[in-house]
């Protein structure tokens, strides 16, 4: 009998995908991750999530469920939950009620990778880089405004401080003084209401991401350094940038820039209490040094995003890291694993810990 896999996302058609949707997959990752997550002999039950009560009367629909696949990062009905930080909270506390394992990292780890106050929170006490910081929690008044100016200094990058998929950031994001900084701030009270904004140090320099996955001593991909013309990766970039892959640049393994970030990468997993799959971006000052400024607790498996580009590069296919990631969560749960996905497992695992092997085309 075949294994059962809940996968869970949240779709709308894609000419939707715009402004409180724009967390809602693809048309062409929902479809291109059903393909792979059956290809591995699993019997897949798809759910667009709308709402906790249907989730819950789903899983009483198709119990038993051996483990979820979880995209989702909120609720339909509630289109605040996609980007606010609650939603892949409540639809993992929804899951762990039930017993049933998820991927990518539990409660905690989620709720301070959807809050970047408590992110940075944690890995500076753990003795990671991170910019100066300040949060606005409420309305600001003057007194916040100016110990803001005091804590941080211009100029400084204006952001959001919940959820993700670069909503808020623009290039306005960047500010130099006291009037630019009040206009962005209204312009963010205007798009997500009293929701926390995180000011931190602006960092005129490069831009990196980087893919850590596995359990325990998990594998990090290898890092894609962006353009130096990207200073400001808003979502209009990131819908697009696929297209300058060209420009971009993956650091050698032994490249001593690549090899501080590999390590401060494992780190982050490990600083957070991390499982399975993450993907965190981190930016130079104008000294070069290089400080975590994100922290991406579901990061994107579409096939043309930054972990399958990623990936790409080792020849692991965009089926292959599906799969992987299917692999180490079970693993991690303790599952039976049909074999055609242990063989995917064990093959993906030593790509990455000794590089391209020698059945497969560089």
């Amino acid at each position: 009998m075949k294994q059962r896999v809940l996968f869970l996302y949240n779709w709308v058609p894609d000419h939707q995908r715009t402004s409180r949707f724009h967390e809602c997959a693809k048309t062409e990752t929902v479809e291109r991750i059903i393909e792979a997550l059956t290809s591995y002999e699993m019997d897949v039950v798809p759910v667009n999530v709308f709402n906790a009560a249907q989730l819950e009367e789903d899983i009483h629909r198709y119990t038993p469920i051996d483990v979820a696949f979880v995209i989702a990062e909120g609720f339909l009905d509630e289109p605040d939950s996609l980007y606010d930080g609650t939603g892949p909270l409540r639809i993992r506390a929804i899951l762990e009620s039930y017993g049933i394992p998820y991927t990518h990292s539990g409660v905690d780890t989620m709720e301070a990778c959807r809050n970047k106050d408590l992110t940075y929170d944690i890995l500076g006490k753990n003795g990671i880089a991170i910019p100066r910081f300040y949060v606005f929690s409420e309305k600001e008044e003057k007194k916040d405004i100016e110990e803001a100016e005091k804590m941080v200094g211009y100029p400084m990058f204006v952001k959001p401080a919940g959820g993700g998929g670069s909503i808020g950031i623009d290039p306005q994001s960047v500010v130099r003084n006291r009037d630019e900084f009040t206009a962005k701030i209204a312009q963010l009270r205007k798009l997500i209401g009293e929701q926390p904004i995180i000011v931190e140090t602006y960092l005129s320099g490069r831009e990196y991401t980087v893919g850590v996955i596995g359990n325990g001593n998990p594998d990090v991909f290898p890092i894609v350094a962006f353009p130096e013309h990207f200073s400001v990766r808003s979502q209009q970039v990131k819908s697009i940038e696929y297209q300058a892959r060209s420009e971009f640049e993956l650091l050698e393994m032994l490249d001593p820039k690549g090899m501080n970030i590999r390590e401060t990468a494992v780190r982050v997993f490990q600083a957070l209490g991390a499982h399975d799959l993450i993907r965190l971006d981190m930016k130079e000052d104008e000294l070069g040094n290089v400080y975590v400024i994100d922290v991406n607790g579901t990061p994107s498996l579409a096939a043309k995003g930054s972990l399958a580009y990623m990936a790409e590069s080792l020849t692991i296919s965009h089926s292959e890291l599906v799969g992987f990631l299917l692999y180490v969560t079970m693993t991690r749960a303790g599952l039976n694993i049909p074999f055609i996905l242990q063989d995917t497992g064990i093959r993906v695992a030593s790509i990455l810990q000794n590089g391209i092997d020698d059945n497969r085309v560089a």
